[in-house]
């Protein structure tokens, strides 16, 4: 309020509030942890219903620096933390942002290993289920994490 009475530039007041608080629509509560160089850590916390609380935080993960928003889905909203409609949303709707978006995922395979390999899966505890056949002898199934990909949102289609 006060840059406004002092004629500061807030166009992005409007654009900031109306995106955020549509997250309502899919959310029960968020929680935005930020940090400026020269200041403190803090975490502003609402479950929408007009209120919210800012605390400085003291136990969390420092970010050093920027800003991390946490939200927590409704049930019946669980479609919006599969990656296709998270990249569809973000390229309807930052069509006019000037930095690089990107989106972090992890993507896992399964896949077949014999008994020779088990032993080695074992110990390292990354088997996750044990399919035994007579007649082709005993198959185990594992999980294999390929990593964490980023993607830059402007380039995936």
């Amino acid at each position: 309020m006060e840059a406004f009475q002092a004629g500061a530039d807030v166009s992005m007041i409007g654009q900031f509030g109306v995106g955020f608080y549509s997250a309502y629509l899919i959310v029960e509560k968020v929680i935005v942890t930020t940090k400026h160089n020269d200041d403190e850590q803090y975490i502003w916390e609402s479950q929408a219903g007009g209120s919210f609380t800012v605390t400085r935080d003291v136990d969390g993960e420092p970010l050093g620096r920027g800003t991390k928003i946490t939200l927590f889905l409704k049930e019946d909203q669980m479609e919006y933390l599969e990656e296709r409609r998270i990249k569809d949303l973000v390229k309807k709707h930052s069509e006019f942002i000037s930095y690089p978006i990107y989106l972090w995922t992890e993507k896992t395979t399964e896949k077949e290993i014999s008994d020779d390999e088990d032993d080695k899966k074992e110990e390292e505890g990354d088997i996750e289920e044990v399919d035994e056949e007579k007649d082709k002898g005993k198959k185990k199934k594992i999980k294999e994490e390929e990593g964490v990909e980023e993607s830059k949102m402007e380039e995936v289609d």
